[in-house]
């Protein structure tokens, strides 16, 4: 089920993807599960999508959870 890009999931997200320490700060665009992958230099060292509320609303278990990488979730 794709995530929608809503403002209720965009404040769910930011308290995740503003503090992950993958992401160049800030993090743009946010929401990476919805919007699409950033087009900054992502450095793997831990994701928070797994434990994000927008991740366990949609069951966004896909393996690979570096949506701001991979882009949005299928």
């Amino acid at each position: 089920m794709p995530v929608d890009d809503t403002s209720e999931n965009l404040n769910i997200c930011m308290d995740y993807c503003g503090t992950c320490p993958s992401q160049p700060f800030p993090p743009q665009p946010f929401l990476y599960c919805a919007r699409g992958k950033s087009d900054q230099k992502i450095t793997k060292s831990g994701c928070k999508c797994p434990i994000c509320g927008v991740y366990k609303k949609y069951k966004l278990d896909t393996g690979n959870p570096y949506f701001c990488e991979t882009g949005k979730a299928p």
